[in-house]
């Protein structure tokens, strides 16, 4: 399977008031990373004090990079390097919609179009995989995969571990045969209508 595993970081929790500081993916061919995007963006607002204390970047790191009306442009173009007029890859994400909609409100106010993808999501899938369990962050998947022990709040890092999680569980999915009641399905997104969400439900 091909995909992209994106992660961003922000200035705050909504995008009409708040502002993209990183973005971080990586492209997956067979289950292996071959190519990777990562950018420090300049919000053009002061970064909030718990936001540099979680994320550690700072308003200092970000005073002399590209602001999202440049940055942007070169990560939908980097999207399409490969497509070669082949279908779009799917995005993953941990919580995705959550970068999804950063993303479609500078897409929209950026480039005057919509940010359209396909996606998974790689809580929704823990959700489904594993009810017994309480927590599906991503800090909890790490752990619990055995993939590493700290979440490290940043995009790349972020991206690179939603990719292991996301290769985990679809070795989990195929080794149990007892898993046959799972299934596949594509619905409209709440993020837009040109975004398409993958999900995991029991048939």
């Amino acid at each position: 399977m091909n995909y992209v595993t994106l992660d961003l970081e922000t200035t705050g929790l909504y995008p009409n008031r708040c502002a993209i500081t990183e973005i971080g993916a990586v492209r997956v061919r067979n289950g292996k990373i071959v190519d990777q995007f990562q950018q420090l963006i300049n919000p053009r607002r002061p970064i909030p004090r718990q936001i540099t204390a979680l994320t550690g970047i700072s308003d200092a790191m970000v005073a002399n990079q590209d602001p999202i009306d440049d940055v942007l442009p070169q990560f939908i173009d980097w999207l399409a390097e490969p497509l070669d007029g082949s279908t779009p890859e799917p995005i993953v994400g941990h919580n995705v919609s959550f970068d999804l909609r950063f993303l479609e409100y500078n897409a929209q106010h950026v480039a005057g179009i919509p940010f359209a993808c396909m996606d998974y999501d790689t809580m929704q899938i823990s959700r489904v995989l594993f009810p017994e369990h309480r927590h599906h962050r991503l800090a909890d998947l790490i752990v619990r995969f055995g993939i590493a022990d700290n979440e490290e709040h940043r995009a790349l890092s972020d991206a690179i571990q939603t990719q292991q999680c996301f290769e985990w569980m679809r070795g989990y999915t195929t080794s149990h045969r007892d898993l046959s009641h799972l299934g596949w399905r594509m619905i409209p997104s709440k993020v837009s209508a040109e975004i398409f969400d993958h999900q995991l439900v029991l048939r």
